[in-house]
């Protein structure tokens, strides 16, 4: 996948009034479309981008492991490749590139000629081996070091799994190998939610691995389902079921009701108890309140201001909350303290900024812009109003959230001309990479825990 080119970014659109109430009322669905709209190219802005510094990929080499399955064995090899490729931080030479027999190399230290791999190029060389019995799969999975001919002390032992679970402890042993070169676990294992419109036409709320496998529909029915967000050990969604927009919890294969105002229920904002939404009561412009978490009851109102106050975000320790408002005449990033007050504008570069989700690590919000082309790329803000570019002239990218632990982001693209498809990137913006199988029309990623 290109690395995006990271500059200053040229004139941005002025939306519509009507297209704002779109992007902005109707839960930012709209966006794709409001790429249509007439703008006003005379008016500019820059926005200044960090020079980021390119990240040196580690050398892998990943040989086959052996075993007495072929099927299991391609499973366990195409796992680990893409969970390393995808991690943004390993280059995996090709197989071609090895001119030695591997039949001659053992899965010690002793009995591997680090000399050879040396030779080829890698940094670090995977061996493994397994056997099956009875449906259950034993592997021995082990990284060792080429330039010190020794084996390196992974957080990660022998392990036994049926054939269901043996991808997960694939997972295991790929994260222990990210762990040892970076000091922070992988996250594979995590779970990613998205809305996609099924084939019979309704829009449906789906989960899936990081890798976009054990894709799982957990909505029934008819009608539209978006917007998911992980909190509460559940899913929480807006749903038209019943005519309205309203906030649904699923958790346990069931879901429930759990805000029904009249007029818009969305945003699902968790965080330690606490759950943000957008409401509208009756038609009113959208605020954001929080209610409780499983029954919906009002217990605060934190904006109160006659333009479209959406989209909370909070902060990892539930002090602050980011929002979307076009109090200021366009949609744009603003920050307020977890009970409403001392709200302030944190984005001035830009006519249209919205989808803001706030790193775990506290330290940036990444957010959507839209461009002079009509296109949207995905951008973070620091507390001081610092934006920093991630993605450009790749189709539109959008609606960014992040990993658990804050290292990546996972967003939709237009990028190929199949549709908008989810990606996922380092945090960085510099490693990129499609993990929807097939198909298109996904929309509103939300990453969550394990």
């Amino acid at each position: 996948m290109n690395t995006p080119l990271k500059k200053r970014l040229g004139p941005l659109q002025r939306v519509s009034s009507a297209a704002l109430l779109c992007a902005l009322g109707v839960f930012l669905c709209c966006a794709s479309a409001l790429a249509q709209d007439k703008v006003d190219d005379n008016e500019s802005i820059d926005i200044d981008i960090r020079g980021a510094i390119r990240r040196a990929l580690i050398p892998l080499a990943l040989p086959p492991v052996s075993g007495d399955n072929a099927e299991v064995a391609r499973e366990i090899n195409e796992v680990l490749r893409q969970d390393l490729t995808l991690s943004g931080y390993f280059s995996i030479l090709p197989a071609d590139s090895i001119f030695f027999d591997l039949s001659s190399d053992g899965m010690t230290a002793s009995t591997i000629n680090f000399e050879n791999w040396f030779n080829v190029g890698a940094s670090g060389v995977v061996k493994g081996a397994f056997k099956e019995s009875a449906g259950q799969v034993k592997m021995d999975m082990r990284l060792f070091l080429v330039e010190r001919g020794i084996q390196a002390n992974l957080k990660w032992q022998p392990s036994t799994a049926d054939r269901v679970s043996l991808r997960n402890e694939v997972h295991e042993f790929a994260n222990a190998i990210i762990e040892f070169y970076t000091g922070n676990r992988g996250i594979f294992g995590t779970r990613i939610s998205f809305s996609a419109r099924a084939r019979s036409g309704e829009k449906h709320i789906y989960v899936m691995d990081v890798d976009g496998a054990a894709l799982q529909r957990i909505t029934e029915g008819n009608g539209l389902n978006i917007l998911p967000s992980f909190g509460a050990g559940g899913i929480y969604y807006t749903g038209y079921a019943r005519g309205n927009p309203d906030l649904y919890f699923w958790k346990g294969g069931q879901s429930r009701l759990v805000s029904s105002q009249p007029g818009q229920n969305s945003g699902g904002a968790f965080c330690k108890g606490k759950l943000a939404v957008t409401l509208s009561r009756e038609g009113s412009n959208t605020d954001i309140y929080v209610v409780h978490p499983l029954t919906g009851e009002i217990q605060a109102r934190l904006t109160d201001h006659w333009g479209i106050d959406t989209s909370p975000t909070w902060s990892p320790d539930c002090s602050q909350i980011a929002f979307v408002s076009d109090r200021s005449g366009t949609p744009q990033i603003y920050l307020m303290k977890a009970d409403g007050s001392e709200q302030r504008r944190l984005t001035f570069k830009g006519k249209y900024n919205t989808a803001p989700d706030w790193s775990p690590k506290g330290d940036v919000v990444a957010f959507c812009a839209r461009d002079e082309r009509g296109a949207h790329d995905i951008f973070t803000v620091d507390m001081t109003g610092f934006i920093e570019r991630l993605t450009q002239d790749q189709g539109s990218n959008e609606e960014p959230s992040y990993s658990p632990d804050g290292n990546y982001i996972v967003f939709v693209s237009s990028r190929g001309g199949a549709g908008s498809r989810i990606y996922i990137m380092t945090a960085d913006g510099q490693s990129q990479h499609l993990i929807t199988r097939q198909g298109g029309g996904f929309g509103t990623p939300s990453w969550g825990g394990r």
